[in-house]
């Protein structure tokens, strides 16, 4: 205790300033931490999902979209889910040229109310893979603003 004593009475200055610097790094420290741990509390969204309970879209809706786009004799099965706003629909064809794909696609549209299609953004994933020399995958994008489905570039 006499050796601590006497080291505080030579370096009083420098035992200050190193008590106040622990202290800040502490403080520091603490907040952030604080900051980490409480950023994984929010909503994953945000506020951008504000107004979807209005135009919320059950499972059971989505499974009558599957079966609506099974009835075409060229698609052999399909998937659907929703992650937010995004509605992904995945079509696998076993027939078909690439227009029936867009065509089956823009078809789906119509299932939808008017209120679903300016509320979620829709994204489609069409596969064909087949026996036959063609086969293709193509992705179409429609967003909640606009009207039409914007496709990737593909020539067969």
């Amino acid at each position: 205790m006499k050796k601590f004593k006497k080291f505080y009475k030579n370096n009083r200055i420098f035992v200050i300033l190193m008590g106040v610097a622990l202290f800040c790094i502490a403080v520091i420290a603490i907040i952030f931490g604080y900051i980490i741990l409480t950023q994984n509390k929010g909503n994953l969204y945000g506020n951008r999902l504000n107004g979807i309970e209005t135009v919320k879209i059950e499972k059971n809706r989505l499974t009558e979209l599957e079966d609506t786009i099974k009835e075409n004799e060229k698609v052999e099965k399909v998937s659907s889910r929703i992650k937010g706003k995004l509605i992904y629909i995945n079509i696998y064809l076993n027939d078909g040229k690439l227009d029936d794909a867009k065509n089956i696609a823009i078809k789906s549209l119509e299932f939808f109310t008017e209120d679903e299609k300016n509320f979620y953004d829709i994204s489609y994933s069409i596969n064909k893979t087949g026996e036959e020399d063609v086969s293709f995958t193509v992705m179409g994008y429609k967003k909640s603003d606009n009207t039409i489905i914007s496709w990737t570039n593909y020539s067969e």
